[in-house]
């Protein structure tokens, strides 16, 4: 067996690549979320924000028998690598993940990354699951539990019409914008801010995580990147009595297939919370979302399970719990 780097620009190579690690993220949560190849492609691209690294196992036949994935924020988190090791279901148990992980995490090391992440999903109790094994066995240990929920058809516009007659009076003097794809340009500035809180104001439990560094640059390149995956972007905002942004949401899925829906980031500002605006942002990004791509089959989200505000808001929605995931730390 040979362990090697993955040549991104290479479309066999890349390929090979992510029918591997597709398929054995896939045999662990069969309905769970998940990239498809272009929109993997295009994530795993390096860029002025993360530069990445892909490594795949061949055994003698050629064959691909375990794959990795690393992400290394240069923006901010410099000593932070987050990993993805896979292994397809016939190959394992014969140490090709360990040996694929080892070659990750020598990388890392040889990059100044002491701090290595890991994000596990998983359709079931994260404690037993072959991921949560594998990660604890190598010295890898759980410090944020999220829950994955999923909100599916039928939509209940009469649900969402008495949500919001329910908190419109807590948001007087508070007005909700919306828009599909790129930030207005007279938003872009108080989007970014909000986006910094986000990696600080969110539960990150016990991870060693630092705040992130948001500007307009980096909104336009995730923009532009998000554009090359094929994927719509449903963003609302509630903007604040003196003008500022009080919060914000966003909602993203594919051009090309109404399978699954993302929710990505929701924040209020805490300087603005108790008026139910993160209630209103996501009943008005649901509706525009739902106006126009109206058969969407499913809705994914992710919370903290410590963040019973957001649960409650999202319980309220009608999203139900389809999963979990177990983010795991390793300091070198």
């Amino acid at each position: 067996m040979r362990i090697r780097t993955v040549d991104i620009t290479a479309d066999a190579d890349f390929g090979a690549w992510f029918g591997a690690h597709d398929a054995a993220l896939r045999h662990d949560f069969p309905d769970g979320p998940g990239w498809r190849e272009h929109e993997a492609r295009v994530f795993y691209e390096p860029s002025t924000v993360f530069d990445t690294l892909l490594l795949l196992a061949e055994d003698d036949a050629g064959d691909v028998v375990g794959t990795a994935a690393m992400e290394l924020p240069l923006k901010d988190n410099l000593s932070m690598a987050q990993i993805v090791v896979a292994v397809p279901a016939p190959a394992r148990r014969q140490g090709i993940g360990t040996a694929v992980l080892e070659a990750a995490e020598r990388e890392a090391a040889q990059r100044s990354r002491t701090r290595l992440m890991a994000d596990i999903d998983v359709p079931s109790g994260l404690q037993g699951s072959s991921g949560t094994r594998f990660a604890e066995r190598h010295g890898y240990t759980r410090r944020i539990v999220e829950i994955l929920r999923a909100q599916r058809p039928p939509f209940d516009p009469d649900h969402l019409d008495e949500l919001e007659r329910n908190a419109l009076p807590h948001a007087a003097g508070y007005r909700v914008v919306t828009w599909q794809g790129a930030v207005p340009d007279e938003y872009v500035a108080e989007f970014a801010r909000l986006n910094e809180r986000m990696s600080t104001d969110a539960p990150t439990g016990e991870l060693d995580y630092e705040k992130e560094a948001w500007d307009e640059r980096r909104i336009r390149v995730r923009e532009e990147r998000i554009t090359r995956m094929r994927r719509g972007v449903w963003a609302a905002v509630a903007v604040a009595p003196d003008g500022t942004l009080a919060g914000q949401t966003e909602l993203q899925l594919s051009h090309d297939d109404d399978s699954a829906a993302y929710q990505e980031e929701t924040i209020v500002d805490p300087r603005h919370r108790g008026h139910r605006l993160g209630l209103l942002l996501k009943i008005a990004n649901l509706r525009e979302l739902l106006r126009l791509r109206p058969g969407v089959q499913k809705i994914w989200t992710w919370n903290a399970d410590t963040n019973s505000h957001m649960v409650a808001v999202n319980e309220a929605l009608g999203y139900t719990v389809a999963g979990w995931m177990g983010g795991y730390q390793r300091d070198l």
